[in-house]
């Protein structure tokens, strides 16, 4: 095996990853309305999730003209799931902010790993994008471990308002 074939199924595994995380954040948008600061902000970490996976697919058809979305959905992506699906299946903020910071630093270490991959690849402009991902993602990552206070508390007061009442 190459560096530049490790390089390129490890782009798969991200463009992979990529639409995981659309799929998974397009399903939860519609159940945030009573979070509208994350509902905001989801919507557009969907947005620049998307451009990520069409810049990822941009590198792999630099590589491989007969790249497909085909050979990317073999990506392997055991170890994302888990997140993504508490995601989908939750509807209260707190436990979406979490599930979502869980997913997000799984993307952080992706981009991390994929960028040594791409500097030992010698793939300048792959790197370039790849900085950039990866600094999308810590910043999401920052701003949600933010939001866990608040996520928190407006949970315990939603459950605790309706135990008074009950």
């Amino acid at each position: 095996m190459t560096r530049e074939s490790v390089y390129l199924d490890w782009l798969r595994d991200a463009h992979a990853m990529e639409k995981h995380a659309e799929t998974a954040f397009k399903a939860v948008l519609p159940r945030l309305a009573a979070w509208p600061v994350i509902e905001s902000r989801f919507e557009h970490y969907l947005n620049a999730t998307r451009q990520q996976q069409a810049q990822v697919r941009e590198i792999l058809k630099r590589y491989d003209a007969s790249w497909s979305v085909l050979k990317e959905a073999l990506g392997r992506m055991s170890a994302v799931g888990q997140a993504a699906s508490d995601m989908l299946r939750d509807a209260a903020g707190v436990r979406v902010t979490v599930s979502s910071y869980v997913f997000c630093q799984y993307k952080v270490a992706t981009y991390s790993t994929l960028l040594a991959a791409a500097e030992l690849a010698d793939d300048a402009a792959g790197m370039q994008v790849i900085q950039a991902a990866l600094q999308h993602e810590r910043d999401m990552c920052e701003w949600l471990q933010r939001q866990l206070p608040d996520a928190a508390e407006d949970e315990i007061l939603h459950l605790t308002r309706e135990e008074v009442v009950s």
